[in-house]
C-alpha cells in the first residue's frame, strides 16, 4: 500500500479580530502625505469588497510579507484569503501613524457588519504595501505544564497518537509539530458562524481556505492544560482508524511552544516538561550523541542535513509519515528508487498527489549517520525548497525538541 503523508499543515490569520477602539495619533507628516496614504487605504478596502486580487496586488510592493510569511507564501495566502471577510467593508478609521526612515507604519481599523478588524499596514517609500498584519487584542491563552510528564502513543501508519480530553470528550490526537495550532476533526466538531475566524491553510495543493473554527472551552493531555482557544477544523478522513477512534485533531505547535518534547519509538511515549524543568524527561540518556539547532521557518523548526556533499535544509514535522525532500539535485548518486508512483496526502480523503519514492544511502544529521532513510521526492507549495523530516527519523532513537532553546538532541 503506498504510504500516507499527512505533513505540513500552516495557519496564518489574513486580519485582525474584534475591535472597539477609537482615536488617531498624529505624526508631523504632510497632509498631501495623509491623504495618499487614506486613498491607498480606501482601494485597499474596494480590492477587498469587490475580492479582486489584481486590485489588491496593485497596492503591493515588490516583495510583501503577511505576518512574516515569504512573499510567495504571503500573496498566494491574500489571493486565497479573497472570500474573507464575509461581508462587505464599510468604513475604516486610522488609530495611529509612525514613520521610521522611509516606511510607515498604519494602524487601521475595519469596520464590517458586526465587528471591526484591526491591522498593522505598513507602507514603503512610494506608499505600497510591505506588510500586513493582525493586532492582538489580547493574549491567546498559552498551554501549562504543571510537571514532566510521559504519555503513551498508539502508533498507526508511522505516526504517534494520544489520548487526551476536549470539552469533556476523550479521543485521539495526533501529535504534529507541523501544525501551527490546535486542529480539530470536522467529523466531530462543528464550525462555529459566530467569531469566525479568517484563516488559510498551505497544504499539498497549495493553499486553501480552512474549513472553519470551534471553540475550545477546556483541553488536557497529561499535565498539559489550555483552554478558552478555537480549534480549526481539518479533514482527518484518511487517517482514522479503528485503533484510532474517535480521531478528535491534532497537537500542534501553539501548544508544544514552550516544552521540550522528547519522542521515544521503542518505548511508545512521549514525555513533555516545562524547557526550564532541566533534564526531566530525557533523564535516562542524560547525554546525547547530537545536539542540533534550528531556526523557525515559519512555526517549524528548520535545520540542515547532508546528503553526500550536498547540504539540504529540512523542516521538522513529527505529523509527516514519510520525507519529503524538493528533488535530486546534487544527490542522485545517494538515491535509489522503490516506488515511482506514491500517493501523497495531508490528511484528506484520498492522496492526488504522486511523488517519487525512494531510499537515500546516507543522510548525516548533527554528525550522526543515518542509512536508508526512505525519502518522497515532492517540492511542497510554499516551502521554498526545504525538504520535511519526520516520522522515520523518530524511529530510529530518541528525539528531543525544545522549542524555547530551538535545538534538536538526537540519541
Amino acid at each position: 500500500m503506498s504510504p500516507l503523508c499527512a505533513f505540513f499543515r500552516t495557519g496564518f490569520l489574513v486580519a485582525g479580530l474584534l475591535l472597539f477602539q477609537s482615536g488617531c495619533q498624529s505624526l508631523s507628516m504632510a497632509p498631501s502625505q495623509k491623504r495618499e496614504i487614506r486613498a491607498v487605504l480606501v482601494r485597499y478596502q474596494e480590492a477587498l469588497n469587490q475580492r479582486s486580487p489584481e486590485m489588491l496586488f496593485g497596492l503591493l510592493a515588490g516583495n510583501i510579507r503577511v505576518e512574516g510569511m515569504t512573499d510567495e507564501l504571503s500573496r498566494e495566502g491574500l489571493k486565497a484569503g479573497m472570500y474573507w471577510p464575509p461581508s462587505p467593508i464599510t468604513d475604516f478609521q486610522i488609530l495611529s501613524l509612525s514613520q521610521t526612515g522611509g516606511e510607515i507604519e498604519v494602524k487601521a481599523a475595519f469596520y464590517i457588519s458586526n465587528a471591526v478588524l484591526q491591522m498593522r499596514i505598513g507602507f514603503d517609500e512610494a506608499l505600497r504595501i510591505r506588510t500586513i498584519d493582525p493586532v492582538p487584542l489580547w493574549k491567546t491563552p498559552q498551554a501549562k505544564v504543571s510537571k514532566p510528564f510521559f504519555s503513551p502513543f498508539v502508533a498507526n501508519k508511522g505516526l504517534m497518537f494520544v489520548r487526551a480530553r476536549i470539552n469533556k470528550r476523550t479521543g485521539f490526537f495526533l501529535v504534529d509539530t507541523g501544525s501551527s495550532n490546535l486542529l480539530l476533526n470536522k467529523k466531530y466538531f462543528l464550525a462555529e458562524a459566530q467569531n469566525e475566524l479568517p484563516g488559510l491553510t498551505s497544504t499539498v495543493r497549495g493553499i486553501k481556505p480552512r474549513w472553519g473554527s470551534c471553540e475550545v472551552r477546556s483541553f488536557q493531555w497529561g499535565e498539559l492544560h489550555t483552554g478558552g482557544i478555537r480549534g480549526q477544523l481539518y479533514d482527518f478522513s484518511a487517517m482514522e482508524a479503528p485503533a484510532i477512534t474517535p480521531l478528535l485533531g491534532a497537537v500542534g505547535h501553539e501548544q508544544l511552544k514552550n516544552c521540550a518534547v522528547v519522542f521515544d519509538w521503542k518505548n511508545h511515549q512521549i514525555g513533555v516538561r516545562p524547557a526550564a524543568a532541566g533534564a526531566g524527561a530525557s533523564e535516562r540518556s542524560p547525554s546525547p550523541t547530537a545536539v542540533v539547532s534550528f531556526v523557525y521557518f515559519l512555526h517549524a523548526p528548520a535545520f540542515p542535513v547532508r546528503i553526500g556533499s550536498t547540504t539540504c535544509r529540512v523542516i521538522f514535522d513529527s505529523g509527516a509519515q514519510i520525507n519529503l525532500i524538493p528533488d535530486l539535485s546534487g544527490i542522485e548518486s545517494h538515491f535509489r528508487k522503490i516506488e515511482a508512483a506514491t500517493k501523497i496526502s495531508d490528511g484528506g480523503q484520498a492522496g492526488r498527489e504522486t511523488a517519487l519514492m525512494g531510499l537515500i544511502d546516507e543522510t548525516w544529521i548533527g554528525g550522526i549517520r543515518y542509512q536508508n532513510l526512505p525519502f518522497a521526492v515532492f517540492d511542497v507549495p510554499h516551502l521554498s525548497r526545504q525538504g520535511i523530516i519526520g516520522s522515520p527519523l523518530v524511529q530510529k532513537g530518541l528525539v528531543e525538541v525544545n522549542f524555547p532553546k530551538k535545538t534538536i538532541s538526537l540519541w
